[in-house]
């Protein structure tokens, strides 16, 4: 599962102290509606008891909690260590373990999954970025298993352009969906996707390996 690493886990450790509270406002570029966009994450992952369940970037668990609640064998993997600090303090349950994204999962966690889930993450890799990280994934889940994404998404140009002129300063030049050019990409790669508004600035993707 090796990709180009882009993060800096130094900024993502000084964030980890205030990062519940900026996120749970909800308010505003880029975190609008972020409760609802990680229920609806939980809600499409159609979860069971015992179900397995693999969360790529958990930061401090706010959406691995829901999933524990469920019942489900959860394992959450941040490249931070101060998210995963505060992520253990917060939930009982969970399996969390340092792992920087694109690369192998270590060895001793379980390899296959019936579901992978993600939020705010994959934003962080350019399309081709994102296809090569689905496609790797694609070895880690279950047979019937699919993966549910909860990010910052623009239905087109337009859509982003708007978002970028409210934000202002709060806007970063990052790599975000742009859902008419990523949903036809996904399905040229060999997946079945969908995508599902939450706010004016974030969705949620359904992906299944066709």
């Amino acid at each position: 599962m090796e990709v180009n690493g882009l993060f800096h886990s130094g900024e993502f450790d000084r964030w980890a102290a205030d990062y519940d509270a900026e996120v749970g406002r909800g308010q505003g570029f880029p975190f609008e509606g972020y409760d609802s966009v990680l229920q609806r994450v939980f809600e499409r992952a159609q979860v069971e008891p015992r179900l397995t369940v693999l969360e790529l970037g958990c930061g401090t668990g706010n959406l691995t909690a829901r999933f524990v609640q469920a019942g489900c064998r959860v394992w959450g993997s941040d490249f931070s260590a101060e998210m995963l600090k505060m992520a253990r303090r917060k939930i009982a349950g969970a399996h969390f373990f340092q792992h920087e994204l694109g690369k192998p999962l270590p060895a001793d966690v379980p390899q296959r999954y019936a579901r992978i889930v993600s939020t705010y993450v994959f934003h962080h890799f350019d399309p081709a970025g994102k296809i090569a990280l689905l496609n790797a994934l694609r070895a880690h889940l279950e047979p019937g298993g699919w993966i549910v994404i909860g990010d910052i998404a623009f239905i087109n140009g337009e859509a982003r352009r708007q978002a970028k002129q409210t934000a202002g300063e709060a806007w970063d030049e990052e790599e975000y969906w742009l859902v008419e050019e990523d949903l036809p990409a996904l399905r040229a790669a060999g997946f079945q996707a969908e995508f599902e508004p939450v706010s004016f600035c974030a969705g949620v993707f359904l992906i299944e390996p066709l």
